[in-house]
């Protein structure tokens, strides 16, 4: 009779690890997030390495608003993309074309979808879960 397994005391194991396994899940996806969003010390969109707080380390386009954190290489692209937009940019620079012109759009619509993520109720939701659950 000594080898009797409650099944209560399984269930509850099972729902422990479950939880913990759930946890988990959260930890790493934020942790995700931050890790590939929010370092200042690499270029948001190529990942190289860049000077915290500065968009353009030349000097470049210092004079412009850059709604993000570049290296020097795509700062001064970003800064062709934006002039070219508005019917300027450097012609000389014939690969910049409009397959170019798709990869920014496209890279600018993606950090936009992940600001709205960053911002949305449900992610708010997982910080404050994940604040209050103690870690393993």
């Amino acid at each position: 009779m000594a080898d009797i397994i409650s099944i209560c005391d399984k269930l509850a194991q099972a729902k422990d690890k479950q939880s913990a396994f759930r946890d988990k899940r959260k930890r790493r996806a934020v942790q995700q997030m931050y890790q590939c969003a929010g370092c200042a010390a690499v270029c948001e969109r190529c990942g190289a390495p860049t000077a915290a707080g500065c968009s353009c380390e030349s000097g470049e386009g210092q004079d412009r608003h850059i709604p993000y954190r570049f290296c020097p290489d795509c700062a001064e692209e970003f800064i062709d993309y934006i002039d070219r937009l508005q019917g300027r940019g450097d012609e000389s620079l014939y690969w910049r074309n409009e397959a170019w012109m798709e990869v920014w759009a496209t890279w600018i619509n993606h950090r936009a979808a992940l600001d709205r993520h960053f911002r949305s109720k449900d992610f708010a939701r997982l910080l404050k879960e994940l604040k209050n659950t103690p870690s393993n």
